[in-house]
């Protein structure tokens, strides 16, 4: 039965990601290898003829899910994109923004026919969960996706598949229908504010988000610096929280000599509590079902484990969410979960325990072996993953998890039981350890490469292949050794090729520009719009190509704002100097330098950039870029021009060496030493 429930969840779980990621025809050839390979180490390992038909079942069962709930809930929806009508639904979800704007989830029809669930943005509209809202007029549209935030992605695997713009003649009816679910979101709301209050703005933010996963509140710098430790994921509620809180509970409760079906009610309580009050995020569903089933089975009798347990989970998720596959939560919880559980375990069986030193060895292997299992889907869904996340786990995690009781015993008691001051001091620790190791350039690794990440993946399939034939742990440890030299290797030749070349990334939204200049190991910023997001373009350009440093900043338009944008987001970010349009100053720094109508240039080893009048000129030897003001520049004959700013009405766009902002952004041009260039997009 156990070994039914592990095959039933990886082929179902398998057929969902065959169905929804790998359309491309290489990726299918490959996937489908995979699949066949698979299927021979069953056969190897014992498997009979009847499993893998069992699995088959499974496999092609989730695929026709997948497709008829993509048929039938999704297509209609999204057909829509780019129409008008009107909506009226009930609000199921209510998020708070800065500037008194909120965003809602809805769920109820579209022109009052299609059933659909939208999220819509808007300014001082007072309305809670259970209210039914009337939208008179608006504009349908898929949720848009840039460089900085997939959305379309985050939405669609909440079975969101729309927005909602310029709505008109807005109405509510206040049905205080979800009562209780408004009073848990204003608990929620109170207790963040408590915790802020009494330890601290940073400090309290941090602990809202290990209790709540609420990370609104955390600095962006604080953020990356808690992921590039290691430790991030105390922000999301998932396995650590539930087991935590569960133990604690079962252990005093066993020390009461509480009966066992009591314990397993009051159990129940608290998993309905921590996951509502984390606002039902799947990481917690998926921890809160393992614990179900782990509990369960002692409670019937009946054998249970990790890998089990976490089978049934993922079964039970995917039947009723197909789309959970696109969950970047979910699908780091799984395997983060898998590693610690099944993984770990198996590597570290005959590892010796019994004195202080191994034990903490074996700590490490274990933690060690669930960042191996995480890898590469961080690399996947994020910018950048942890190197040193073996060693945080063991040394920092352990105080998280203790901060983490505190302020549940605070939740849970209504602030009655208050031992903020331990959080305060151990988050103060964290903040402080995290901010020290996001520093150093070798705790973190980014790549910007898809074929690497793939053939991390593949490198992850081959040694479950591995451990499935040979069930030899060497193996199984010499190929995660060449996996690893795999991906510093690929990264290097990658890093090695980028700096032959003069690259130039054109960032920001719709037509605000900003660039980025990457040649020769040097790399300089010029912000053309002042946008206040552009400084958040740059950073993630960056940091997703690994440049730690930068030579020269320079900003030409609203540049006291931009200055203070760019300080802030470029923190961890090594700034040689900056240059700054005009003469008021924005900063006593000595690093610097202002400059007039006559403009500047940049002299690196393998380029050089000019500017003049609001144009910016790239020129190497391998060729020359041109970026220019749409209203007032004119298209260079000898290089790509790009057009940036509000285009003029009338403009003839058939030149095909011109681009403009407002058609597309966010995008590398590559010089190249036959006079032409490449152009990707990010």
């Amino acid at each position: 039965m156990k070994r039914k429930m592990i095959g039933a969840a990886a082929a179902y779980m398998a057929g969902l990601f065959f169905a929804s990621f790998f359309t491309d025809p290489v990726k299918l050839i490959i996937f489908s290898g995979v699949i066949a390979a698979a299927c021979i180490v069953g056969l190897r390992c014992g498997f009979k003829l009847k499993d893998i038909v069992f699995m088959a079942v499974f496999f092609a069962a989730s695929v026709g899910a997948f497709q008829t709930y993509t048929a039938v809930r999704y297509t209609p929806v999204a057909a829509l994109n780019g129409s008008s009508g009107s909506f009226c639904g009930k609000v199921t979800d209510v998020q708070y923004y800065s500037g008194d704007y909120y965003s809602y989830t809805l769920r109820g029809r579209i022109n009052g026919n299609i059933r659909a669930n939208v999220t819509f943005y808007v300014k001082s509209f007072y309305a809670q969960k259970g209210d039914t809202v009337n939208i008179g007029g608006c504009g349908f549209q898929i949720p848009e996706s840039d460089y900085l935030f997939d959305s379309e992605r985050y939405y669609k695997s909440d079975g969101i598949f729309l927005t909602l713009r310029n709505a008109k003649d807005i109405s509510a009816e206040h049905t205080d229908s979800r009562k209780l679910a408004n009073a848990i979101d204003r608990y929620r709301e109170d207790m963040i504010s408590a915790f802020c209050s009494n330890i601290g703005t940073n400090c309290g933010n941090l602990l809202a988000g290990m209790v709540f996963g609420e990370k609104h509140g955390i600095d962006d710098n604080v953020r990356t610096a808690v992921y590039r430790s290691g430790i991030g994921h105390i922000l999301a509620v998932s396995g650590l929280h539930v087991s935590v809180a569960i133990f604690i509970l079962m252990w005093v409760l066993k020390r009461f000599h509480v009966n066992k079906y009591i314990s397993f009610a009051l159990m129940e309580c608290l998993l309905i509590f921590i996951v509502s009050m984390a606002n039902y995020p799947i990481s917690a569903i998926r921890a809160a079902i393992m614990m179900n089933f782990f509990y369960a089975a002692g409670l019937f009798r009946r054998q249970n484990d990790t890998f089990n347990s976490l089978a049934g989970a993922v079964l039970l998720i995917c039947l009723f969410q197909p789309y959970s596959v696109y969950d970047e939560g979910f699908i780091l919880s799984v395997a983060g979960t898998f590693g610690i559980g099944v993984f770990a375990p198996y590597m570290t069986k005959e590892l010796p325990s019994e004195r202080g030193y191994q034990r903490f060895i074996k700590e490490f292997v274990v933690m060690l072996c669930t960042t191996l299992c995480v890898f590469p889907f961080s690399l996947l869904f994020f910018d950048e993953t942890s190197l040193i996340s073996p060693v945080t786990n063991v040394l920092i995690v352990p105080l998280c998890s203790l901060s983490m009781i505190v302020g549940l015993m605070y939740v849970l008691t209504g602030g009655v039981v208050n031992f903020l001051f331990v959080s305060k001091y151990i988050n103060e620790f964290v903040l402080r350890a995290s901010d020290s190791a996001a520093r150093i350039r070798y705790t973190h690794f980014s790549c910007d490469s898809s074929e690497l990440v793939l053939g991390l993946l593949l490198c992850m399939a081959a040694t479950a292949i591995a451990a499935a034939i040979f069930r030899n742990r060497r193996y199984i440890c010499g190929i995660i050794a060449a996996s690893l030299v795999f991906m510093f290797v690929g990264a290097g030749v990658i890093r090695m090729q980028r700096d032959k070349q003069t690259v130039i990334a054109v960032l920001g939204s719709g037509s605000n520009a900003s660039i980025v200049v990457c040649g020769g190991g040097s790399a300089d910023i010029i912000d053309l719009s002042g946008h206040y997001k552009s400084a958040r373009y740059v950073r993630k350009y960056l940091t997703r190509n690994c440049i730690s440093s930068v030579q020269t900043t320079v900003l030409t338009n609203k540049v006291q704002s931009s200055y203070s944008s760019y300080l802030n987001d470029l923190e961890y970010i090594d700034n040689g100097k900056w240059l700054i349009a005009g003469d008021v100053p924005v900063s006593d720094r000595s690093d610097i330098t202002y400059f007039g109508e006559n403009g500047f240039i940049i002299d690196e080893e393998s380029y050089s950039v000019e500017y003049s009048d609001g144009t910016v000129t790239v020129s190497s030897s391998n060729g020359k870029a041109v970026l220019t003001p749409a209203k007032s520049g004119r298209a260079s004959e000898d290089s790509v021009t790009v057009m940036y700013g509000n285009v003029p009405k009338g403009t003839d766009r058939s030149n095909e060496s011109v681009i403009y902002l407002d058609d597309e952004n966010n995008f590398e041009i590559v010089l190249s030493g036959s006079g032409s260039c490449n152009i990707r997009r990010l």
